[in-house]
């Protein structure tokens, strides 16, 4: 079209031209007349250029709006089919891909849904710049190391698809599993931090599990789900699975409306002293009694409370309930006992945690002396993140305390590097002392090196007297467990201190008086 219009453009000039000769030779020639062809001459050139420059200015601008069209319809279509994080196929792609597959190629498939098994308490806790940089990094790793025969996409929720359009077994598939997760297991480093992850992967087969793409995708989901509790975190879809995972999502439902119908309360496990039997502290243990199912198990309910966001709003109702019915303990005992709350990650790497411990303090009139917060072994292995945050606990006034010690993996190291103030041993210790001698010398351990760091040691899940005996001879400082008492309500604290505590001193003092005769006998 630009050159038709070129060839006009000349065209005219041309006749132009001829006019202007033919003029010069019809008409008699004069200044004034030559002068009047020329400026006629000049106006014509001038305005058949403008019209050729405006022509091809709309033209430059109807190119750029096609292009501009082009682009925006790539950019569309480029959202719709592809997830923004990752830049792999999306659910609705996938969706599409598989229909398709199925249609065109009736082999026997298998669909692999695989989430990172920390991605949860990694957004809560960092927040989702660090989860979309994750997410970003293992999209990277799966397509630089799968083969580009496989169909690789991401979920909504988080989760990655991969389509294996044919498989001759099951064990294939396993091997395919165990690839998958060794890929996986080198860290991967985001900033300061270097994150190992774990799959848990979930498969469902066409056509033996489900003949539609949205039941492939889903049952593989709910096997993924499940993967999370077995060793392997691998599992094959059982149309059983669909029951449990009914049966959960109804749960989180339920516990969504614990809270508004004050369906939860607490229990309270008192800590004795091992040298004078007073009881100066207590654990708050958070309980669930369901309106049909009655009492829940904190083993069953904590874990979904923690999946499913819930646990920072039940966190907070704790921590606050506690310190509220500790300060009327408090008052009505007139002397000062110490509570200890347990925390989740989630919880304390929310942003204005230490703000909200503050105003809790503060509005039930508890000292921060009388406030010890739990956190688990495992939770102290994000140090750089962490230590800021306990710092600005400690600085408000409360203890810290590192729960279930003994069965983390992380270095040591941290106690000297965290403000903590007192090690828990875990009641799998305990559970076998002097039964099982192998694990007296890390009880032994612990008590040693917390007395070096000049901290306190709590044990927990003491049953026999022979454990007490033998913790009150190691030099332990308190212990926890149902030799003293089961946990109680607040209302039973009230009524049974003073006889709890009589029977401590009671219990020691015979101790202690075993104690002399047999070192009595050893001098002898």
């Amino acid at each position: 079209m630009e050159e038709k219009y070129s060839g006009f453009y000349l065209f005219l000039n041309l006749v132009l031209i001829v006019l202007f000769g033919v003029s010069l030779f019809t008409i008699k020639l004069t200044t004034f007349n030559i002068v009047i062809f020329s400026i006629v001459l000049i106006v014509q050139v001038g305005l058949a250029a403008y019209i050729k420059f405006l022509h091809q200015d709309i033209m430059k601008k109807l190119v750029d709006t096609e292009k501009n069209l082009m682009v925006s319809e790539r950019e569309i279509k480029h959202k719709t089919y592809f997830d923004e994080i990752t830049k792999l196929p999306n659910e609705r792609y996938l969706l599409d891909k598989i229909e398709e597959n199925l249609h065109v190629n009736p082999y026997d498939k298998a669909v692999l849904v695989f989430e990172i098994d920390r991605l949860a308490s990694i957004k809560s806790s960092l927040g989702s710049v660090y989860s979309d940089c994750l997410l970003r990094k293992v999209a990277q790793r799966l397509q630089d190391q799968l083969s580009d025969q496989l169909i690789i996409g991401k979920l909504r929720d988080d989760q990655f698809v991969i389509l294996i359009d044919h498989y001759e077994s099951r064990d294939d598939i396993l091997k395919f599993c165990k690839q998958l997760q060794k890929i996986m297991e080198t860290p991967f480093e985001i900033q300061y931090f270097s994150l190992n992850n774990s799959l848990n992967i979930g498969i469902s087969f066409y056509p033996k599990d489900a003949e539609s793409e949205l039941d492939l995708i889903k049952f593989a989901q709910i096997a993924a789900y499940e993967a999370r509790n077995t060793q392997e975190h691998i599992l094959f879809y059982e149309t059983s699975m669909s029951d449990v995972r009914t049966e959960r999502v109804t749960l989180e439902n339920d516990l969504f409306n614990a809270l508004k119908n004050n369906e939860l309360f607490l229990e309270y496990q008192p800590q004795v002293d091992t040298m004078t039997g007073e009881i100066i502290s207590m654990e708050a243990l958070v309980r669930w009694r369901h309106p049909k199912r009655g009492l829940v198990s904190p083993g069953e309910f904590i874990p979904v409370a923690e999946e499913s966001g819930l646990i920072n709003p039940i966190g907070k109702w704790v921590l606050e309930t506690a310190c509220y019915q500790t300060k009327k303990l408090q008052d009505k005992i007139d002397r000062p006992i110490q509570i200890a709350v347990n925390l989740s990650l989630c919880q304390l790497f929310q942003g204005d945690f230490v703000q909200t411990v503050q105003q809790i303090l503060e509005k039930t009139e508890l000292s921060p002396q009388s406030l010890q917060l739990e956190l688990t072994e495992s939770m102290t292995m994000n140090t750089d993140h962490l230590t800021p945050i306990l710092h600005d606990l400690k600085s408000l006034g409360v203890s810290l305390a590192v729960d279930d010690f003994g069965t983390g993996y992380s270095s040591l190291s941290y106690l000297r590097d965290l403000p903590i103030d007192c090690l828990k041993i875990d009641c799998s210790f305990v559970k076998n002392i002097q039964q099982d001698t192998s694990n007296e010398p890390i009880v032994d351990m612990i008590i040693s090196m917390a007395k070096h760091l000049n901290l306190k040691v709590v044990a927990e899940g003491v049953e026999e007297i022979t454990q007490f005996n033998y913790l009150m001879k190691s030099k332990c400082d308190f212990i926890q467990g149902y030799l003293f008492s089961r946990p109680i309500s607040i209302e039973q604290i009230f009524d049974t201190l003073c006889n709890l505590q009589h029977i401590a001193k009671e219990m020691i003092q015979s101790l202690q008086e075993d104690l002399t005769h047999e070192a009595v006998r050893k001098s002898l």
